[in-house]
């Protein structure tokens, strides 16, 4: 049991480094196009991750990527949570 919750664990940290990276590489590829066309540009600095409308195609990859490591983070937490919880009751 020990051994699943470490490689959960690490499997969440590891995704959480690269979720990070591919953030600071979505910041890096804001089309100046799109960026012209909208209204408010305060959008822009409201959250960690550029708005989808005014990424590139290079930026709406790692938009991509982001969202996917933050999902595997998030999974593999809600696993480790469940399975300490299985042990705690004597389920597991």
């Amino acid at each position: 049991m020990r051994i699943i919750n470490l490689l959960l664990v690490v499997t969440g940290v590891i995704a959480a480094i690269f979720g990070l990276y591919y953030q600071t590489k979505a910041r890096g590829h804001i089309s100046k196009e799109k960026l012209g066309n909208l209204s408010d540009v305060s959008i822009v600095a409201t959250g960690p991750m550029p708005p989808k409308e005014i990424l590139d195609e290079k930026g709406l990859i790692y938009c991509k990527k982001f969202w996917i490591s933050a999902a595997i983070f998030g999974t593999c937490i809600l696993l480790v949570a469940l399975l300490s919880f299985l042990n705690n009751i004597g389920v597991v």
